[in-house]
Order: structure tokens, then C-alpha cells, then sequence
């Protein structure tokens, strides 16, 4: 549920639950923590490329190629569970939920 703070008489709720994650990605696929968002922010920290997947189209042509170091921000999302990797090699992916971007409301 929104938070609200009150800065010079106006008050505003942040919408905007961020969390940020850190997930070992294997070579067969994983799903990311799950966590209500519409878009998601993925860093590839593995040694190798990653292929991204969304709502269960675990298919070549369905793939998305993140290269080691890349990022990439994929909008439209429910959920972070809707969105899978396979890692070319074993590593580390780090990524940020975020609801809306830049969504501060007046009340």
C-alpha cells in the first residue's frame, strides 16, 4: 500500500514500491523471484550472455540476448515471476522491481 508523506502542506504517495534483487542464474531455466511491478531493471553480471524469457514463452525466437555487463529495462510486466533466464554460464544477475516510473500523485 502506497506510503504518504507530506512535504509544505501538500501530501503525496509514492506508488512506486521498489525492491532490488540478486539471483544466481544457472544454465537451465529460472524464474525471478517474484515481486509486483511493471517493469523490471535486469543488470547481467555473468560471465557469459543470458537469454530472457516472459509469461511462460520459453522458446528461441521468444528470447531476449542480454550480453555480460548489459542492462536492460523490460516494461509491461504484472510480476517479476513472469520473466526467466538461462545463463550460458553459472553466475550472478542483479535487478530492480519498480511500479511505475516517476509516479509521485498529489492528493
Amino acid at each position: 500500500m502506497p506510503v504518504s508523506t507530506t512535504v509544505d502542506g501538500s501530501t503525496f504517495y509514492n506508488r512506486n514500491q521498489c525492491r532490488s534483487f540478486k539471483q544466481t542464474v544457472s544454465t537451465s531455466l529460472t524464474q525471478l523471484s517474484a515481486t509486483i511491478c511493471s517493469e523490471v531493471i535486469i543488470v547481467n553480471r555473468t560471465p557469459g550472455d543470458i537469454l530472457i524469457y516472459d509469461n511462460d514463452n520459453a522458446s528461441e525466437e521468444n528470447s531476449f540476448l542480454l550480453a555480460t555487463g548489459e542492462s536492460f529495462t523490460f516494461r509491461g510486466l504484472t510480476n517479476t515471476c513472469v520473466v526467466s533466464t538461462i545463463a550460458l554460464s553459472a553466475g550472478d544477475i542483479y535487478y530492480r522491481s519498480q511500479y511505475f516510473s516517476f509516479s509521485n500523485s498529489n492528493a
